[in-house]
């Protein structure tokens, strides 16, 4: 006989798995609250890559963000390690380690490099966007080079802009000069053709002295072609000259900086964007998989498992605290929430953050309640009260976080608290309201893995699109959750649901059949909805 802290052997018959459809819809939330949170950064001023015209530090928006981002991803991470608890007591460990090898690992492999790519565009065009913004409302001339924007600078100059304006701020340097510190031949040759002097001195040099400086060659040559002086050696080596490329550092660490070359420094190959919670659950996994190894040898030797993991579930909440106070460089940087680790090998302390919810939530599996079920299902039972408490600690929190004369340990205390409370009164208010199977509610829990990977191109470039309408942000904000959030489902339907992509990610599913008229609707098949019959626990699968 079994106990319920042993896994089940695979050549035992067992009855057919509880399906948790509150954590399961739950969870579904969880990721479909991304959506939302970041079609709201760009409504307030802060580090996001569009700026909409009606961004504003005193709207709701920034609040709004603060909040989801201090308990979605520690909720999701929590519901991943319960379900990978039950995955590992059903099935085992050799199966839980395929499942998630097929779920989590093979998804990242295959998406990593298009999406990456993508991405990478998208912030291209959104860095042109905002150039441009930046341009139309200032007659920047200057900026127009820099980001390499010829109609802006075509405009300008039809304007009356002197194409060679000198620009104080940086050492009286004309537009030339700055097309030779980029290295953008095309704009040089544009500003060339409208005049500009190729001999002009200003404080950093001749363009021709920038363009020897930071090593482009390109420009140097066009640069002599239109008269300027060539010092090259009688051998024409531009690299014979002696200070030859020496500010060619420093002229990428500002690109990087300002992320016009985002195939450096932060590219796709390094910066897994919004895949990092997959890399995640790779890590989470691993370290759960050697654990599960000792338990598995442990639970065979005829000891009882378990007496002491109720006491470490519960010691998790405080130790929440210890990764906390490393957010935000130890409160250095004012930040509300975990820091963001989208490399391939995560910072510590984040990693450290999430796999505390993570062994939460496995631990939270085994776990029984004062009568005897399972904890999970009374662990939030007083959400009418938890909820409007967490609201009132997110508030205090949030407060102190910003308050820089308020100490950082009490900031991260209230963000912990916040972050509990939260996502213990969602359990309960689910368990409540989503404890019984709703179709509905079930095709958005499976959809919400594809929503999720898709979701922020479309986000940014929507957000691209509007970002000068002249409407009231709120209207914007919720049209566009709306139809992104309508596009991915149309999308998932039918593109991915019954296709092997959706096979990937959520396991097979058949298209629904009419059932023949003569099955009497309390015979099995009587209610079926489109998938195939399965012990796989509840999707969304990415965990």
């Amino acid at each position: 006989m079994t106990t319920a802290n042993q896994p089940v052997d695979p050549a035992t018959p067992a009855l057919p798995p509880k399906r948790w459809n509150d954590l399961d819809a739950l969870r579904g939330f969880a990721m479909l609250l991304g959506i939302a949170l970041h079609a709201s950064l760009s409504f307030f001023p802060g580090f996001w890559v569009v700026v909409d015209s009606t961004a504003d530090s005193d709207g709701w928006f920034d609040e709004f963000f603060h909040a989801i981002h201090g308990f979605r991803m520690p909720l999701f991470f929590l519901l991943s390690g319960f379900f990978t608890a039950m995955l590992w007591r059903r099935r085992g460990l050799d199966r839980l380690v395929g499942h998630r090898i097929r779920r989590i690992a093979l998804p990242l492999a295959i998406f990593v490099l298009p999406m990456g790519l993508l991405m990478t565009w998208t912030v291209e065009q959104a860095i042109d966007a905002g150039v441009s913004d930046y341009i139309e409302e200032n007659d920047d001339i200057w900026a127009a080079v820099f980001f390499g924007n010829e109609n802006a600078v075509e405009r300008l100059l039809d304007g009356g802009t002197d194409v060679d304006a000198q620009n104080f701020a940086e050492g009286g340097d004309t537009p030339l000069h700055v097309a030779a510190f980029t290295g953008d031949p095309e704009m040089a040759e544009l500003l060339l053709e409208r005049g500009a002097d190729v001999t002009f001195l200003a404080g950093g040099g001749r363009p021709i002295d920038y363009a020897i400086f930071f090593g482009n060659v390109d420009v140097a040559e066009v640069l002599v072609a239109a008269g300027a002086d060539d010092p090259r050696p009688t051998n024409g080596d531009w690299t014979g000259i002696e200070f030859w490329a020496d500010g060619a550092g420093e002229a990428a660490q500002a690109e990087e900086e300002l992320g016009l070359d985002p195939w450096v420094g932060s590219g796709w190959w390094k910066n897994l964007n919004h895949l990092w919670f997959l890399n995640f659950l790779l890590w989470l996994i691993a370290g759960f998989a050697i654990v599960a190894l000792a338990v598995d040898r442990f639970s065979s030797s005829g000891s009882a498992p378990g007496t002491w993991s109720g006491i470490l579930m519960w010691t998790l909440i405080p130790l929440t605290l210890i990764p906390q106070l490393f957010m935000g460089e130890g409160g250095d940087v004012r930040v509300f929430g975990p820091d963001t680790s989208t490399a391939w090998i995560p910072v510590w302390h984040v990693l450290a953050y999430y796999g505390v919810f993570f062994a939460f939530g496995a631990l939270l599996f085994d776990r029984p309640n004062r009568r005897g079920g399972p904890l999970v299902e009374t662990l939030g039972r007083w959400w009418p009260i938890l909820l409007p408490a967490s609201a009132v600690v997110f508030a205090v929190a949030l407060d102190l976080t910003f308050d820089q004369d308020a100490s950082w340990i009490s900031a991260s205390v209230g963000q912990v608290a916040f972050a509990w409370l939260t996502i213990v009164a969602l359990m309960g208010l689910f368990r409540t309201l989503l404890s019984t199977e709703r179709r509905g509610v079930r095709y958005l829990s499976d959809s919400a893995y594809w929503l999720y990977l898709a979701h922020l191109p479309l986000v940014i470039l929507a957000q691209i699109w509007i970002r000068n309408w002249d409407l009231n942000a709120a209207v914007k904000f919720l049209g566009l959750t709306a139809i992104i959030t309508a596009l991915l489902l149309v999308s998932y339907r039918y593109f991915v649901r019954y296709t092997p992509l959706g096979t990937l990610l959520n396991g097979k599913r058949t298209r629904p059949t009419t059932a023949p008229k003569e099955v009497d609707a309390g015979q099995p098949g009587s209610r079926h909805d489109g998938r195939v019959p399965a012990a796989d626990p509840p999707t969304l699968r990415s965990d």
